[in-house]
């Protein structure tokens, strides 16, 4: 098995100095204030779909600055689960989008329901309202990376929160019974939102990304991070504001969210993995206090796992 990090018993033991800054938890606590403040406005639109043992639905419901946030719920017919009915809430990678409806039936198929929305301005149907001070490099990394409350992630982890809202809102769904997940980008949203809300009762991240950023732009090979390097590259080739960038980055790193978790976590991390650099992700495992169980996949790298899709339904069925 090559080596693309540290050797696996360094990874285990790998738990870096934590970087938020003093006032991280009263920088979220008035961001949730400055979201709950805002209508959610939810709509449903119904779809046609062939499987007709389950309710699908187009959703739309409003982020923070009024950017219209778009999504698929999928609902059991109710003559086939019970009600109150468990929910998975379910967020994307990176460049990605809510996906395809068939790609959630296996939680319903569960007796579940299942949310899964779009990442705002990127390739989904959802735009992105905000304005950000300065310019950055092509995607969306650097967008307002010197400003906490300008940058491109405040907004994004705000939408995922709300649709925490939208779930908890629904007559047909057990608000104590939310499950958080996703992949890559959607494996730190998860750590976000988790770390961000008491609400969820498990949480399933797979290979997170937006971890340990300090290390994430030295050791990554691939992939967005490289977004960061093209950034100081045009900007600010001395790096002199380098703490500035990592100061904002601080509030959003996965890793400081870790610390916060509640819910029970099962992490799945790969060790070939040349995206979101394994150590990055034991950063963030490492520093979880709350119950926690990791999958570690030795011969694979930043891929599709679908075997450890089926460990997820495993956790779910036991702890959700």
């Amino acid at each position: 098995m090559p080596i693309v990090d540290m050797p696996l018993p360094e990874l285990r033991e790998y738990k870096p100095k934590l970087t938020m800054e003093p006032d991280f938890d009263a920088f979220w606590e008035r961001a949730k204030s400055e979201s709950a403040a805002v209508p959610l406005r939810p709509r449903l639109t119904p779809v046609d779909y062939p499987a007709k043992s389950v309710d699908v639905f187009e959703l739309v419901y409003d982020g923070i600055d009024g950017t219209p946030v778009h999504g698929w719920y999928v609902v059991p017919k109710p003559e086939l689960a019970r009600r109150p009915l468990p929910v998975i809430v379910r967020y994307h990678g990176y460049t990605g989008n809510r996906g395809k409806i068939y790609e959630l039936l296996h939680w319903a198929a569960m007796g579940y329901a299942c949310v899964c929305v779009d990442t705002r301005g990127q390739s989904g149907k959802t735009p992105d309202y905000a304005k950000y001070p300065t310019g950055g490099v092509p995607g969306w990394m650097t967008l307002g990376i010197t400003d906490p409350e300008q940058y491109y992630y405040r907004n994004v982890y705000l939408d995922c929160l709300r649709a925490l809202d939208f779930v908890c809102s629904r007559d047909e769904i057990d608000a104590s019974r939310i499950a958080v997940c996703g992949n890559s980008q959607g494996g730190g949203l998860t750590l976000a939102v988790a770390g961000l809300d008491s609400r969820p009762k498990i949480a399933m991240p797979v290979f997170p990304y937006l971890c340990d950023f300090r290390r994430s732009v030295l050791m990554h090979q691939q992939g967005p991070y490289k977004e960061i390097v093209d950034w100081f590259r045009r900007y600010d080739p001395e790096h002199k504001m380098e703490d500035v960038v990592y100061r904002t980055l601080s509030y959003f790193d996965g890793m400081n969210h870790a610390t916060r978790i509640k819910a029970k976590t099962l992490m799945a991390i790969t060790l070939q993995d040349l995206i979101c650099p394994p150590s990055t992700c034991f950063a963030a495992f490492n520093h979880l206090s709350a119950p926690k169980e990791l999958k570690i996949y030795y011969d694979f790298g930043h891929e599709a796992l679908p075997f450890h899709e089926e460990a997820m339904m495993a956790f779910a069925a036991e702890n959700l």
